[in-house]
């Protein structure tokens, strides 16, 4: 991610080529014919578990390197979530990777290779991460035509865009239908609580305030993304438990009245009891499943252990 994110050169680069051959270094696109379009994406989406290996013919996740005390770990390669969380119980340097942009353009030229006419690159927030940058610089390489997506968002956030492009290319759409598709579905609302804001802090997620004021009285700040996609905070309470229900009054909110056409997605790490109730308690504001995902690593990195977060969007009318 972009504040402290790790530029990977000389010896650390080196390793993380040789960790990322050990294994599905991304998830290969299959060789689906008649020029359809491949979307490609990075491991903040947090999409659901199985989706990319039920839609592999369409969708390719390209893995963000965490680096714990220098080490640096693969999502799909290494256990990274054991590797984290003792990261984090000792205190160690964590720090995290933007995919590199010959990584990005060689997703691309694999998806040509399955017969794609077109790649969508579905991104996560510039304001949070460089990958947008690396795949701006694998668009103008390639040598087919290239499409890429700033959502402004994180989590599910950007996994909804994810899946909605997904969808669209699956029904044969054109690639500016495609985009177009993933383009209106970048405006879910995002909200999380966590016990301390000090790997935020440490990250240059947010700011020294907000990062003071959760330390003051137990206060905790709920944060959320804003609409330039940075992190910042939304309200306060004085306990985990208050914040979570206020959590849950904003999605009530932001869910409306109409069940119908709302998706609701929640994150979890080292919560999930906390994440599934927030998501019982939002069941009957949708017509669909909520989703109740784990937080990828590239994002646990930055919460920190006991996160919880609430993504809520309404399909336009």
């Amino acid at each position: 991610m972009r504040a402290g994110e790790n530029a990977p050169g000389g010896g650390l680069w080196n390793e993380l080529r040789t960790r990322l051959s050990r294994g599905p270094r991304l998830r290969l696109p299959g060789t689906r014919q008649g020029g359809g379009v491949h979307i490609i994406t990075d491991t903040a989406s947090a999409l659901p578990l199985g989706y990319a290996e039920e839609h592999a013919a369409a969708l390719s996740v390209i893995p963000m390197p965490v680096t714990v005390d220098s080490q640096v770990f693969i999502e799909g390669v290494d256990d990274v979530m054991s590797e984290l969380s003792l990261g984090l119980a000792m205190g160690q340097k964590i720090t995290t990777s933007r995919p590199a942009p010959g990584q990005l353009l060689r997703a691309v030229e694999r998806a040509a290779e399955g017969g794609a006419a077109g790649v969508l690159i579905v991104c996560i927030s510039s304001a949070l991460s460089g990958t947008v940058e690396a795949a701006r610089w694998a668009a103008e390489q390639a040598s087919m035509p290239v499409r890429v997506l700033d959502t402004r968002s994180v989590g599910l956030g950007e996994g909804f865009a994810v899946m909605a492009a997904v969808q669209a290319a699956e029904t044969g759409l054109p690639l500016e239908d495609v985009h177009l598709a993933a383009a209106e579905t970048c405006d879910a609302s995002v909200w999380f609580v966590v016990p301390s804001l000090e790997q935020l802090r440490r990250g240059g997620r947010i700011g020294a305030v907000a990062s003071v004021l959760g330390t003051l009285l137990n206060v905790k700040p709920i944060l959320t993304v804003d609409r330039e996609g940075a992190i910042v905070a939304a309200d306060k309470a004085r306990s985990m438990q208050r914040a979570l229900a206020h959590v849950i009054e904003l999605g009530i909110d932001a869910a409306g009245e109409d069940p119908a056409g709302v998706s609701i997605g929640l994150h979890h790490f080292g919560a999930e009891e906390q994440a599934e109730a927030v998501a019982a308690a939002l069941a009957e504001c949708t017509d669909r499943p909520v989703l109740c995902t784990p937080v990828p690593a590239v994002l646990a990195a930055h919460t920190g252990a006991g996160v919880v977060a609430l993504v809520v969007r309404r399909d336009r009318a």
